[in-house]
């Protein structure tokens, strides 16, 4: 049986000021380390938005999409699946959100998305066929979210500068009926490859990324090793 890895949580440097890798360097790495597909979530939030300056917000939006448009189009050349996604900051909780499933209109439609309320971004989400996922819920000063506004709960994070409290988070999720996720949210290189899911089919595009996760039919990869995927028989 074959298996594919799929990264969930990656940020570029030319998109996202917090990480030190290119997204050319980082699609080389993923691919010497087996990933078939990785997601891409740089940042959207106001104080990132805020540094950009006075330009309009689709050229901000343009800022964002920068390391995912450099990378997609080497990983066509390299035969790495490169898709989108976004790490929204909701400012009103300061706490952030995962979506899944989005084309490039999303963000170009939504200006400033970040004054959402969690509850109308979820909305407009769900609208949508995306998915909204929790980020590393167990991190100091990170709003719980009410359950009825997101579709998941990332309950292994691998960067190695925060403290996620993994295992709290995987306890909680499995006490949900939720949707739950593993990303390295990779930064530098010590984040490399501590995440991800793992799926018998190789994910190619977003609409068999939001199909997988709703069918739960997947392992979480974790630097300390893999569990199922589904709510039920975990571990």
């Amino acid at each position: 049986m074959n298996e594919y890895l799929t990264e969930l949580h990656l940020h570029t440097k030319e998109s996202s000021s917090c990480s030190e890798i290119p997204a050319k360097q980082m699609i080389e790495t993923y691919k010497k380390e087996g990933y078939s597909t990785i997601v891409i979530t740089d940042h959207c939030s106001k104080s990132k938005m805020d540094k950009l300056g006075n330009i309009s917000w689709r050229e901000k939006i343009d800022y964002v999409y920068t390391g995912f448009d450099i990378a997609k189009q080497y990983g066509d050349e390299l035969g790495i699946n490169i898709l989108l996604g976004v790490e929204v900051t909701l400012q009103i909780t300061d706490s952030d959100y995962l979506v899944y499933g989005i084309d490039k209109e999303f963000l170009y439609e939504n200006e400033k998305i970040y004054e959402y309320t969690l509850e109308e971004l979820y909305k407009l989400c769900n609208k949508k066929g995306y998915l909204l996922v929790q980020a590393h819920p167990f991190r100091n000063d990170i709003q719980l979210a009410p359950l009825e506004y997101i579709d998941g709960i990332e309950v292994f994070n691998g960067c190695q500068d925060e403290v996620s409290r993994n295992d709290k988070a995987l306890e909680y999720g499995k006490s949900t009926n939720k949707i739950l996720t593993s990303g390295s949210d990779f930064h530098r290189l010590d984040d490399l490859a501590r995440g991800g899911i793992i799926t018998e089919i190789e994910i190619k595009n977003i609409k068999e990324l939001v199909e997988i996760l709703q069918s739960r039919n997947y392992k979480l990869n974790r630097n300390e090793g893999t569990f199922n995927g589904k709510i039920k028989n975990r571990i």
